[in-house]
């Protein structure tokens, strides 16, 4: 028992004698770039539906869009992917924007423009209950931003309409 108890003296005084010493190395170095912008106007709702859309609708809540639009956006991937949804909605291809829709929601789970995005997509696929959830979803994420709250405020009242 005496036997141990020296052990562990001795075994923390030298441990706290010990100290560590790094090799002189030079840290690694930093590379400070600011983030690639593309030239496109501020993503904040659903695109104005096209002229040759031959998608069926019930009575089309208003397109929002953004009353001053950004000279530049920085080119995120949920970004880019919002870009992507709108070539899908405007081909008329309601399933690629729906999975594109999903896989930007799992790049940024908070963002109500995506959600907001991905409901006028159930909308168009004339889905309203599932719109309507995410219209809710998408209005808890908004903010403070009143434009995007009154826009998704529209939207479900529009949906409640149905």
């Amino acid at each position: 028992m005496m036997l141990r108890v020296l052990l562990l003296i001795t075994s923390g005084l030298l441990t706290a004698c010990a100290g560590y010493q790094p090799v002189s190395q030079q840290p690694a170095p930093v590379e400070r770039s600011e983030p690639d912008t593309v030239n496109t106007p501020a993503l904040v709702g659903p695109p104005p539906p096209s002229s040759g859309q031959s998608v069926p609708r019930a009575s089309t809540p208003s397109s929002p869009s953004p009353e001053s639009p950004r000279d530049t956006v920085p080119a995120t991937a949920s970004s880019t992917l919002l870009a992507s949804v709108d070539a899908a909605i405007a081909a008329g291809d309601l399933e690629r924007a729906a999975a594109v829709s999903e896989r930007a929601l799992r790049i940024s789970p908070r963002d109500a423009i995506i959600w907001y995005r991905l409901a006028d997509v159930r909308y168009r696929q004339q889905q309203y209950a599932d719109a309507r959830g995410l219209a809710r979803r998408a209005l808890s994420y908004a903010g403070s931003d009143a434009l995007l709250r009154q826009q998704i405020s529209d939207f479900i009242e529009q949906l409640n309409r149905l």
